[in-house]
């Protein structure tokens, strides 16, 4: 049996706090040699991204992610499930709110050991996000992948900044 909290810090509320709490000051660090201040109101707290490693993990997610929030949204993308959650107590830290969840399982023929179980990403809205992604672009930032997709929903995703990938987006996941 997998011991999840190896991986995954969705076992309470005062578990993911504490998570954020350390990691979002290193982000907020990242980015500030970037120019990029997460504490304006054109930026805002989007959702977590977890990276399960198997069907069984993400079912016993889904479980432990039951107790902390409520189900908003469930898919099937790229042939796997997705599904999103919004937190009943939305976590805050360094003045940052983050209200929803998104957890995902490994893409089919995924290379398991390439694969980073956990808080893979930290997601963010932006106002503006054309401007914002050009103004990124221009800064030279560690850009791994961008998407704009036919139905309007853009984002860009940094390469890892001190162990999270976090990503910008013109849209809240879920809603």
């Amino acid at each position: 049996m997998t011991d999840l909290s190896n991986f995954y810090p969705i076992q309470s509320n005062e578990i993911l706090r504490e998570y954020l709490d350390v990691y979002m000051p290193l982000i907020i660090f990242g980015l500030k040699q970037y120019g990029v201040n997460l504490n304006t109101s054109k930026i805002h707290g989007d959702h977590l991204g977890l990276q399960v490693l198997s069907k069984d993990e993400f079912d016993k997610c889904h479980e432990l992610l039951l107790q902390i929030s409520d189900l908003i949204h469930d898919n099937i993308i790229h042939n796997r499930r997705n599904r999103v959650y919004r937190f009943k107590e939305i976590p805050k830290s360094n003045g940052i709110t983050i209200p929803r969840i998104e957890i995902f399982e490994p893409k089919p023929n995924a290379d398991i050991s390439k694969l980073r179980p956990g808080i893979e990403h930290i997601a963010f809205t932006v106002d503006d996000y054309d401007a914002f992604a050009n103004e990124f672009k221009r800064r030279d930032m560690p850009i791994d992948k961008e998407v704009i997709s036919d139905d309007g929903y853009s984002f860009l995703k940094t390469i890892f900044i001190n162990g999270v990938e976090i990503e910008f987006g013109n849209h809240e996941l879920g809603e």
